[in-house]
């Protein structure tokens, strides 16, 4: 197949993300340059808020950065970390990385239930951690580590539904014109079902990971696909590889 063939492989496939487009965002360079069209819908937004801790930092033998997001909030308020450091994913390790920190232990990223596995085997016990977190995080990490350690959360961030959306963008997936909707958070996915007329049901999926697909499956949508590996990088070719190998989901 000729280069030009490759990069018109997506022609007239319609591609809506519900997260915003970055400065060099891999997934939309990746299937632009396959021929896809590709929308940006944002339907959440974060933002810092304050936070104070119940204990001096200098008490905890662990911080835990659940998300990139975390990042730039704690550490505004704590550029110097003596702390035992662990990550999420490899996201939010390269944010901790780009603040001077290095974590002393970094997930596979893959869901917050695999990071609880790998995480529990470097705790001794008794150990004192502080969660760091979004308002929207559920506490499962924090009733898992509670088995085995003296466990807190702090919310630093807030992530918010946005107000409003481009209408035109919202009609082509309640009309169903789109191939695949491109969801990177639970909270992304609970923003569309609440912004939609249709039922959920006749949303169709394309997940960054586990968790995300769990959020989707919560109300009946369609998951099209999960990326193997849990990253934009591998959300781009887990739906590139999807969209080669089934024919166009619109409908006249």
């Amino acid at each position: 197949m000729s280069t030009n063939d490759e990069s018109n492989i997506l022609k007239d496939r319609t591609v809506i993300c519900t997260y915003p487009q970055r400065k060099h965002d891999r997934f939309y360079e990746m299937l632009a340059q396959s021929g896809a069209t590709v929308h940006a819908m944002p339907l959440i937004e974060t933002t810092s808020i304050p936070f104070k801790t119940k204990r001096k930092l200098t008490d905890y033998d662990w911080l835990v950065f659940t998300s990139k997001n975390a990042v730039p909030s704690f550490v505004s308020n704590h550029p110097e970390l003596s702390n035992k450091i662990a990550a999420i994913g490899l996201k939010t390790a390269e944010m901790l990385m780009q603040k001077g920190i290095v974590p002393t232990f970094v997930g596979s990223g893959k869901s917050s239930g695999d990071f609880a596995d790998e995480f529990m085997p470097k705790l001794k016990g008794n150990e004192r951690i502080l969660l760091i977190l979004g308002n929207m995080a559920k506490d499962m990490l924090l009733h898992k580590f509670k088995q085995k350690a003296n466990v807190e959360r702090v919310n630093v961030y807030e992530t918010r539904f946005v107000q409003s959306v481009d209408p035109r963008i919202l009609n082509l997936v309640e009309s169903n014109q789109y191939d695949a909707l491109i969801a990177t958070s639970p909270s992304a996915v609970k923003a569309l079902v609440e912004k939609i007329k249709i039922s959920p049901r006749q949303l169709r999926f394309i997940s960054i990971g586990k968790t995300t697909t769990a959020a989707i499956n919560e109300y009946q949508a369609v998951v099209l696909a999960t990326a193997k590996k849990p990253s934009y990088l591998g959300l781009a070719e887990t739906t590139i590889q999807y969209l080669k190998s089934n024919k166009t989901t619109i409908k006249d």
